[in-house]
């Protein structure tokens, strides 16, 4: 559990923004990112929040061929998604200002 921690938030993240709205390709993504949640009722719990942004976003040609491209090169599997380069190859990584400290803990 403590590994998928740092994955629940940009899980989250990522399923709202690609999923809300998005045609299948999205929602495939968004799915597959979500069966990385540590249990099925967070697993369900994703897949849910997916579902219930759906239609609040204008689906765009590119956001569809953008998922498609992650699903086609298998760039958020949940092994990779354990990873600060996975989750930057996936989209789901939360950039800070050079800046600015990380979060303490």
């Amino acid at each position: 559990m403590r590994r998928r921690l740092p994955l629940l938030l940009p899980a989250s993240m990522l399923t709202l923004l690609l999923a809300a709205g998005c045609g299948d390709a999205c929602l495939k993504l968004a799915d597959q990112i979500c069966s990385c949640q540590p249990d099925q009722t967070s697993q369900a719990n994703c897949q849910q929040r997916a579902r219930d942004v759906e239609g609040v976003f204008n689906v765009r040609k590119q956001d569809e061929q953008f998922c498609q491209h992650l699903l086609d090169t298998n760039s958020c599997d949940c092994k990779k998604l354990d990873t600060p380069e996975g989750r930057q190859a996936c989209g789901t990584s939360i950039s800070m200002d050079p800046g600015q400290d990380a979060p303490s803990r």
